[in-house]
């Protein structure tokens, strides 16, 4: 059988270590040629490929032209875990707070049971197949479930929706349409509370604890500094202004923004509170043409946005990009690091 690996990321090279484990042949195919370091790579996607496993940042067009060239399937990574493993599968899919929601219930669940915690959260599935634990806790982006050939997750739960991934998905339909594929599951469910949760899946109440948060979600680094590096669409940014303006109480802070607003069709906001709006990065002009705030400043970079923010009395800040990395940073968490390190060298030095 003639196996094509399609995107050479980190799902792609847990696919490659499931094909070698497995005595699978195959070739992979990245656009980055850069990659081709070895006779293992290929440039023809037209050879009779059999069975092709497709990365999940494989954008719509090219996944649907992948359809034509198998001649027996496309698949994900998520597609062969769910065929092959025999965990109980929880399935958490939303806009925001999908990553903390499985982080939460993972807390929870392992104080009694043997759990991985896989998927769009960073831990490609294939690494944990059939790993002995009794629960997976798989948290799906929108491009996996698009991706996804059969739903068949034991419970799957649906936390929000709002306008996000435009770029991919073409319109904010077509968005919905993905994200509701979660509820294919056997059961389902669209409640957000970890307690709760907990119990739909074992009927048993879970011990309250003090949950571990993950980092770059509305993190307060000093009372007056918080890093919400996560936020990376308008209703993520929403979210952090309000929950900023009852932080400060009234006090007066700053606003910081960048990344690249095309991936929600260069929406609109507005944002109620924060005093001063500071954009900055590779697409500041276009952030600028989407928000509307009376004290708005564009720089070049992050640093600028710091240096002046030292020189002033009020260093109450929130960074809150409400956009994804997009040129300036290759990710939320290197962005999120970044201005940590900023913060520590001019504003806490």
């Amino acid at each position: 059988m003639k196996s094509l690996i399609y995107g050479y990321g980190i799902t792609g090279k847990s696919i490659e270590r499931y094909l070698i484990k497995n005595n699978i042949d195959y070739k992979i195919y990245d656009d980055n040629k850069d990659l081709y370091t070895s006779d293992q790579f290929t440039n023809n996607l037209k050879d009779n490929w059999d069975v092709i496993y497709c990365s999940p940042g494989i954008n719509k067009a090219d996944f649907t032209k992948l359809k034509f060239i198998a001649k027996e399937d496309v698949l994900t990574d998520l597609d062969v875990f769910m065929a092959e493993d025999t965990s109980i599968k929880i399935g958490i899919t939303g806009t925001n707070r999908k990553s903390t929601t499985c982080f939460h219930l993972h807390q929870l669940l392992s104080k009694d049971y043997a759990v991985n915690l896989i998927g769009n959260i960073g831990e490609p599935v294939l690494d944990y197949l059939n790993s002995g634990a009794e629960f997976s806790i798989i948290e799906f982006s929108s491009q996996q479930l698009d991706k996804l050939k059969e739903n068949k997750l034991d419970y799957g739960v649906l936390l929000n929706i709002a306008p996000d991934h435009i770029d991919y998905h073409g319109s904010f339909e077509e968005y919905k349409s993905s994200k509701n594929r979660i509820l294919e599951a056997k059961e389902k469910s669209y409640e957000n509370n970890p307690y709760k949760l907990f119990h739909w899946i074992t009927g048993k109440k879970a011990e309250a604890i003090n949950f571990n948060n993950l980092p770059f979600r509305f993190e307060i680094i000093t009372k007056s500094i918080i890093n919400d590096s996560k936020s990376t669409n308008m209703h993520s940014l929403d979210y952090a202004i309000k929950h900023a303006n009852q932080h400060f109480n009234d006090d007066k802070y700053d606003l910081i923004i960048c990344g690249n607003p095309a991936k929600e069709g260069f929406r609109t906001f507005n944002p109620k509170g924060p005093e001063h709006t500071l954009i900055f990065g590779l697409h500041a002009n276009e952030i600028n043409k989407c928000i509307n705030h009376p004290e708005k400043k564009l720089y070049k970079n992050l640093s600028d946005v710091l240096i002046e923010i030292s020189n002033n009395k009020n260093q109450n800040i929130l960074f809150s990009p409400g956009y994804p990395s997009g040129d300036d940073f290759k990710n939320f968490e290197e962005r999120g690091e970044y201005f940590n390190k900023l913060v520590h060298e001019i504003l806490l030095k």
